[in-house]
């Protein structure tokens, strides 16, 4: 069956009449186990541009507690997405609800094999994930697990370990039945999560007579009663099904869906691409901001976006980058993290405001980003909200830091109020949204007995509402989405957000470039737009093509002790050219299907290798790492969608270019590289 028709019959199995349907979710209230498949319901439907819309109404408490079902059936993808919220339309509190699942499936499993010896593998099914980000050198790489029809390797649980969502696990994974067969799931939550697959094979005697397996996703654990008139928003996600398609198709199918429906657009609906970025520390005093400026226009170097990242607010005081040495001697260790919840804007670097340096920036043809992060305030930032609002702060034991209560109605407008004046009067094009703690123990502490998971609903519900309206204000601004590099990184988050740091661990000066290919290339699989940091050291197209993704974020220069050099000691043409390369990259990358060449380069001894092509036009791209630790000097790789009795321009990274047979590319495409620690790009075309 193929996924159209997988997705269709699975919508069908939802709402049949007249005999059983199949779960959707499941929940304890009062005790009392209830599933979508014996609850009454009653639905809505509508057609959309690009999808149905169906709204359905579950009874599961009468008069006092319901769920409201939004559902996506996409017409382009076979793809099926819900939005689940619960709601108390009375004027008494619910009963108790319990162990809430908004998924809750059982699949069918492949047929067993009973045929002697091969029935002793029995049934299984794969899972892949991908690590989330700690900014270190394993984010985002993909794992599998292998389930079997037997205690002890039947069930495997991925679960968050704090509130950001991408900080454990990414919050996308695979289930496969079968070569081409299988199911993508992704989850619409910016908060902790918990997912749970599983062969049920208790109380079963005899393994073979399994039928189905089953996949939860959830909340860490909930315990609420919702009180008269409250909404609570829960965990969304899609379900993607693939059927006579291998995985490599099924991922750059998902990865055209985020593309079409989960990635910024400006208010005509045109895709706002990861841009190539000048970073600099938002301590840097505006007159160096505008010597760099300058340096850029002067230049011709095509940036599109000039960047000012933390340091640049709070009470008066020199604000010096972490990394730089000789400024924290003269001025003091950075106290960046601790002006967090202070928005005024800093005047000892910056005193007549950012609007000098964000005119300037727009002058030379760049867009103007600024970094804010709204929902830590730490206890000596001197913001007035300390002493005007308390009551809007949520502590958590001896800590330093409170978090901005998003759930609380008052404090949600504050931060909306408080940014839409500053992105105003400062003129800021991107708003970039740092994150950088677990705010797992704020929410337990907000909770009573018998409301365990509100704080977490209502702080998530808030923060997409607070995304929305910034949107609604502002709704040609796209928005960086940082939280410590990679954390928050939700299908609904990337609605409106691109990540320009993929991960912290390029933050020092010190990483190993072969990581970074990897983060890139890992991620790409269900992030396709991304970006990566550079330092871009002269003359080491390695470094920098490590670093890219959709989009780069230059740090060169980015503080006082990283100057920008004199007109004739640097060679401004090759640091052009690269970028330019960056632009042409990410063309291919967004609308091209991504083709991993080698195995598992998270070893660092394995070349890292992927082809990306464009189906309409016969065209893409190679890049390929030769490792310091690398043996081979050469390698051979058959490349995809190549038509063997075409003929293909190649161009390689120096402009040469050559003629060849695509039977040559799709047998093999011969790669040497004779030293350690180079690299190869080379652009392909049909011709003809």
């Amino acid at each position: 069956m193929d996924s159209f028709a997988r997705r269709d019959r699975f919508v069908q199995q939802l709402f049949v009449p007249g005999r059983k349907r199949k779960r959707l979710f499941s929940l304890l209230c009062n005790g009392n186990q209830l599933t979508s498949d014996t609850l009454d319901f009653r639905d809505s439907s509508r057609p959309q541009e690009h999808w149905d819309e169906r709204e359905i109404l579950y009874e599961i408490e009468p008069g006092r507690l319901m769920l409201r079902l939004n559902m996506r059936i996409y017409r382009k993808f076979p793809i099926v997405e819900c939005q689940p919220w619960l709601e108390n339309p009375g004027a008494e509190p619910s009963g108790i609800v319990e162990e809430f699942r908004p998924l809750d499936l059982q699949e069918e499993l492949p047929p067993q094999n009973l045929v002697m010896p091969d029935w002793q593998d029995g049934t299984h099914i794969t899972v892949r994930y991908n690590l989330g980000s700690c900014a270190d050198i394993n984010d985002f790489i993909p794992q599998t697990r292998e389930l079997w029809t037997r205690s002890g390797s039947n069930r495997f649980v991925m679960e968050s370990c704090e509130g950001r969502p991408s900080s454990t696990f990414l919050p996308y994974f695979g289930v496969d039945t079968g070569e081409f067969e299988g199911m993508n799931i992704g989850v619409g939550w910016g908060g902790a999560w918990k997912a749970e697959i599983e062969i049920p094979v208790e109380n079963c005697p005899v393994f073979y007579h399994l039928h189905h397996y089953r996949i939860s996703l959830s909340m860490l654990r909930t315990r609420f009663r919702m009180l008269p008139g409250e909404k609570l928003r829960q965990i969304g996600f899609f379900l993607h099904f693939r059927g006579g398609k291998s995985v490599r198709e099924a991922q750059n199918e998902h990865r055209r869906f985020m593309v079409a429906h989960h990635a910024p657009r400006d208010s005509k609906g045109n895709l706002l691409k990861p841009p190539v970025s000048f970073v600099t520390w938002g301590g840097l005093s505006s007159g160096k901001m505008l010597d760099r400026i300058a340096a850029i226009e002067r230049h011709q170097l095509p940036y599109e976006v000039f960047w000012i990242d933390a340091g640049w607010s709070g009470y008066p005081g020199p604000c010096p980058h972490f990394l730089d040495e000789e400024e924290q001697k003269k001025e003091g260790r950075s106290d960046w993290p601790v002006r967090v919840g202070n928005w005024e804007i800093n005047s000892v670097p910056h005193p007549n405001g950012l609007r000098p340096v964000s005119d300037a920036a727009r002058k030379a043809g760049m867009k103007f980003l600024a970094w804010f992060e709204p929902e830590r305030v730490h206890s000596r930032c001197r913001g007035s909200i300390l002493t005007e609002h308390p009551e809007w702060l949520t502590t958590c034991g001896d800590s330093d830091v409170f978090l901005l209560n998003l759930g609380n109605p008052e404090a949600l407008d504050y931060i909306f109020h408080t940014l839409r004046t500053l992105i105003e009067e400062q003129g800021i094009d991107i708003y970039r949204e740092d994150f950088n703690f677990n705010t797992l123990p704020y929410w337990a502490a907000m909770d009573a007995p018998d409301r365990i998971g509100v704080a977490e609903m209502k702080h998530v519900a808030g923060h997409y509402e607070l995304w929305e309206r910034l949107h609604q204000a502002f709704p040609d601004m796209p928005f960086d989405n940082c939280a410590s590099g990679g954390r928050r990184l939700d299908y609904l988050a990337l609605t409106y957000s691109w990540p320009l740091c993929r991960s912290d661990y390029a933050c020092l000066l010190h990483y190993l470039r072969e990581y970074v290919q990897v983060q890139s290339l890992y991620l790409s699989d269900w992030v396709p737009l991304h970006a990566g940091f550079t330092w871009m050291p002269e003359h080491d197209p390695y470094d920098f093509l490590s670093c890219s993704g959709t989009g780069i974020s230059n740090k060169i220069w980015q503080y006082d002790s990283r100057s920008v050099p004199a007109d004739d000691a640097y060679d401004w043409e090759y640091h052009r050219t690269m970028l330019f390369h960056q632009k042409r990259l990410r063309d291919i990358l967004i609308d091209g299907n991504l083709y991993p060449l080698t195995e598992r380069p998270d070893n660092p001894a394995v070349w890292c290798a992927c082809q990306v092509h464009l189906p309409e036009s016969g065209s893409g791209f190679v890049l390929a790492f030769r490792r310091p630790q690398s043996p081979e000097a050469q390698m051979s790789f058959a490349l995809n969608e190549i038509q063997p009795t075409a003929e293909y321009e190649l161009e390689y990274l120096d402009g040469t270019t050559r003629i060849v047979r695509g039977g040559e590319l799709a047998s093999g495409l011969q790669i040497v590289m004779e030293i350690p620690r180079s690299v190869t790009l080379i652009y392909y075309r049909r011709v003809k």
